[in-house]
C-alpha cells in the first residue's frame, strides 16, 4: 500500500539516528504501522478526523484498519483514503482480535495503536518516536496522556472520566506501570514472539503490558504525547458498554470450578462503587484540574459505577458470555 507522508515536522536525521529508533531488523526510524480497530456504532464518522490527522503527520507510515462494521463508512474510506489498508472482519471479532489481525499485517518497526474515535495532533508520531529516543534502554512501549475532545455536556464528561481519569495530563515522564490503549506505540519485535492467543483474548493494556513488564521490558510515558478522545456516546450505549466491560472483566478472573471464590467476589462487589469513585477523585485531585467537570459529571458517574458493579456481579455468577465481542 502507498505510504502516507507530509513535508513538514520531520524528525531530523540526527534524531533518527538515535539508539532505540531502529529495531533489530534494520527498519528505519520512521517505519511506523498505525493499527486501528473500527468498531464504533455511534459517532462512526469520527474516523475521518483521525485519518485526516494521520495525513498531516510528519513521518511516513502505513495505516491498517481492521473493520468489523463493513458499512457505508467503509466504502467512503476505500474511496477517500486509498492509503489506508482496510481489512474486512467478522462482526463478532473482539477488539483484541482486530488489533492482533492488524498487527500481523503490519510491516513497520513500530506498531502504533489507537481507536477509531481518537484524534492526534500533527506531531503525534514524531512525539512517539522521540519518546523511544528519550526512554531508558529496554523500553518496548511508550504512551502518553488522553484528553477529552467532546466537552459539551455532563454526559460527555462522565463517559470520558469514567474511562480515562488516570490518563489525563499532566503525567510524570518516566517508567510507567500502565499505558492507555488508545495512545501507545510498541516495538513490533517485542510483540512478534508473543502467543497470538494471548494477544487476541484480552485488551493489551491489561494482559500484554503486565506480561512485557514481567519479562523485564520497560513501559515509558511522556506528557508530550497527547491524543484527543472524541466519541459522542448516548447514555444507552455507554451504560451498556460499562456493563459489558465489567462483566467480561469479572467473568475471566476465575474458572468455572471456583464457584466459592466467585460468590465471595459477588459479596465484595458491594464495596466497588466507593472504591471506584475514590480512585477517580484521587486521580483528578493529584492533577489539580477538571474539578468542576468532575462535579458536573458526578451524578452520571455514580450511575455508571453502579452499572459497572452490576456487570461485575453478573460476570462472577454467569461468566463473561459474549461480552468481549460486543465491547466497542
Amino acid at each position: 500500500m502507498p505510504a502516507v507522508s507530509a513535508s513538514s515536522a520531520h524528525i531530523s536525521s540526527a534524531e533518527a539516528a538515535k539508539p532505540g529508533l531502529r529495531d533489530a531488523s534494520g527498519a528505519t526510524s520512521d517505519s511506523l504501522s498505525v493499527l486501528i480497530s473500527r468498531v464504533s456504532t455511534e459517532d462512526g464518522t469520527r474516523i475521518f478526523e483521525l485519518l485526516n490527522a494521520l495525513r498531516s503527520q510528519g513521518l511516513s507510515h502505513e495505516v491498517i484498519i481492521a473493520d468489523r462494521l463493513n458499512d457505508g463508512v467503509s466504502e467512503l474510506i476505500r474511496t477517500l483514503y486509498p492509503e489506508a489498508r482496510l481489512l474486512p472482519c467478522s462482526a463478532r471479532m473482539s477488539i483484541p482480535e482486530l488489533r492482533t489481525l492488524a498487527l500481523d499485517k503490519a510491516r513497520g518497526a513500530f506498531a502504533v495503536v489507537t481507536e477509531d474515535h481518537c484524534v492526534p495532533p500533527t506531531d503525534w508520531l514524531v512525539g512517539l518516536l522521540r519518546a523511544f529516543g528519550d526512554a531508558p534502554a529496554g523500553t518496548v512501549a511508550v504512551g502518553g496522556s488522553v484528553e477529552n475532545g467532546v466537552c459539551e455536556s455532563a454526559l460527555d464528561w462522565a463517559t470520558f472520566l469514567c474511562e480515562y481519569s488516570a490518563f489525563v495530563g499532566p503525567l510524570p515522564r518516566g517508567r510507567a506501570a500502565s499505558l492507555p490503549g488508545v495512545n501507545v506505540a510498541y516495538r513490533r519485535s517485542a510483540l512478534a514472539d508473543l502467543d497470538r492467543a494471548i494477544l487476541a483474548r484480552d485488551f493489551w493494556e491489561t494482559t500484554v503490558h503486565p506480561l512485557l513488564a514481567k519479562r523485564g521490558a520497560g513501559l515509558y510515558q511522556s506528557d508530550k504525547i497527547t491524543i484527543l478522545h472524541k466519541k459522542k456516546f448516548s447514555f444507552r450505549l455507554f451504560a451498556s458498554q460499562r456493563y459489558l466491560y465489567s462483566r467480561y472483566y469479572a467473568g475471566r478472573r476465575f474458572g468455572r470450578n471456583q464457584a466459592a471464590t466467585r460468590w465471595a467476589m459477588c459479596g465484595l462487589s458491594v464495596a466497588l462503587p466507593p472504591v471506584l469513585l475514590f480512585r477517580m477523585t484521587r486521580n483528578l485531585l493529584a492533577k489539580r484540574r477538571l474539578h468542576f467537570e468532575f462535579i458536573r459529571a458526578l451524578p452520571l458517574l455514580i450511575v455508571f459505577i453502579l452499572i459497572s458493579t452490576c456487570g461485575e456481579i453478573a460476570g462472577y455468577i454467569f461468566g463473561s458470555g459474549d461480552a468481549l465481542s460486543r465491547i466497542e
